[in-house]
């Protein structure tokens, strides 16, 4: 389980191996173009978790905003985006 970093040209080079790597060791790559990270490759088990997360996130986030509908929507705005900083650093 190991996180690799390769060129676009050599990602599209041994692709196969990519897909290998990502579906049976559970290795993650991020491919660059011109030094530029610009794609992730990673397991589709891990995507799945991700995606729940960010499906729970926008609930709970829905949540928030219909308990503070009578709110000042300055207030609600603040909120909102303080739950969306917080819950970004957390990603990470």
């Amino acid at each position: 389980m190991t996180l690799k970093v390769v060129t676009a040209l050599k990602a599209r080079q041994i692709f196969g191996t990519i897909m290998n790597a990502v579906s049976f060791r559970n290795d993650s790559y991020i491919v660059e173009r011109k030094g530029t990270p610009m794609v992730a490759i990673i397991p589709v088990k891990k995507f799945k978790q991700m995606d729940k997360a960010r499906q729970r996130f926008f609930k709970n986030m829905s949540k928030i905003s219909d308990s503070f509908a009578a709110e000042d929507p300055k207030i609600l705005d603040n909120i909102l985006e303080e739950a969306t900083r917080a819950a970004k650093k957390a990603e990470l």
